[in-house]
C-alpha cells in the first residue's frame, strides 16, 4: 500500500501540479513578451489599447475564484488607467480580498486565486474561438486528435471580433504579477497536506493506474485550452515582432 500511496500522489502531483504549472510559464512568459511589444508600438498606453479587455478577464477571473474559496472582496477595479507620469502608478487593475487563516479551504483557494487568470483567459480564448470562429477551431481540434473536421462558412466580421480578442487577451490577460504569484505560494504547503491526505485516502480504494487515467481524462480539457492559448500567443508574438521589425526599417 505505501508504493500505490506513493504512486497515486505522484501522479496527483505530476497531474493536478506540474503539467498545468509548466504550460501556464511558457503562456504567461510569452504574454509578458507580447505586452512589451505592445509598448513599443503604442507607447506607454498600448499594453490598455491591445490588452484592455484581457486585463479586464484577468480580473474577473481573480474575483470569481476568490468569491468561490469563500475571501471577502474589498476592493475591485477591472480595469486602471495609470497615470504615465506617476512612476509608481503601473498596475492595470487590481483584487484587494482577505480570508482567514483559519480556514484551510481559504488558505488553498490563494493558489488558485493567484493563477486564476490563466485558466479563465485560456477559456475565455477557447469560447470566443468556438463560436465566433468555428472552422478554425474545429479544425484546431481535428489537427489535436487526428480526425476530420466539416467546414463551414466564416464571417468576416465574427473573424475580426475574434481576432481583436484573441490581440487582447494574449496581450492583456495572461501576464501573473509579483503579486499574484506572492498570493499563490501562501497556499501552498496547505495544497501539499490536502493532495497527501487524498492520495493516502485514494490508495485504500484504488489503485495509481486507475487514478491516473481518470485524472488526465479530467485534466485534458484544461491542457487543450492552455495549449491553445500557447499557440495563439506565439502566433501573436510573431505578427508583433514582424511589425515591430519594419517599423524600424
Amino acid at each position: 500500500m505505501d508504493n500505490n500511496f506513493l504512486q497515486i500522489l505522484w501522479s496527483l502531483v505530476r497531474i493536478i501540479v506540474i503539467g498545468p504549472v509548466i504550460a501556464g510559464i511558457l503562456v504567461v512568459e510569452i504574454s509578458r513578451a507580447n505586452k512589451r511589444l505592445s509598448i513599443v508600438l503604442g507607447g506607454f498606453y498600448g499594453q490598455v489599447i491591445l490588452g484592455g479587455i484581457g486585463v479586464i478577464i484577468h480580473e474577473l477571473s481573480h474575483l470569481v475564484v476568490a468569491l468561490l474559496f469563500g475571501h471577502r472582496v474589498d476592493r475591485v477595479s477591472l480595469l486602471h488607467i495609470p497615470d504615465a507620469h506617476d512612476p509608481n502608478d503601473r498596475g492595470l487593475g487590481y483584487v484587494s480580498h482577505v480570508w482567514n487563516d483559519d480556514s484551510l479551504y481559504q488558505k488553498i483557494g490563494n493558489v488558485f486565486i493567484g493563477i486564476a487568470p490563466v485558466v479563465g483567459c485560456s477559456l475565455a480564448m477557447v469560447i470566443s474561438s468556438r463560436f465566433l470562429v468555428p472552422t478554425l477551431y474545429d479544425h484546431w481540434l481535428a489537427a489535436i486528435d487526428g480526425g476530420s473536421f466539416v467546414s463551414q462558412s466564416l464571417s468576416w466580421w465574427h473573424f475580426i471580433i475574434w481576432l481583436v480578442l484573441m490581440i487582447n487577451i494574449s496581450v492583456g490577460g495572461f501576464d501573473l504579477s509579483g503579486a499574484d504569484l506572492q498570493n499563490s505560494r501562501q497556499g501552498l504547503i496547505a495544497l501539499g497536506v490536502v493532495l497527501i491526505i487524498l492520495a493516502f485516502l485514494l490508495s485504500l480504494v484504488t489503485d495509481y493506474r486507475t487514478i491516473s487515467g481518470q485524472l488526465f481524462h479530467l485534466i485534458r480539457p484544461l491542457i487543450m485550452m492552455m495549449v491553445f492559448a500557447i499557440v495563439v500567443n506565439a502566433v501573436l508574438w510573431v505578427l508583433l515582432r514582424l511589425i515591430v521589425v519594419l517599423k524600424k526599417r
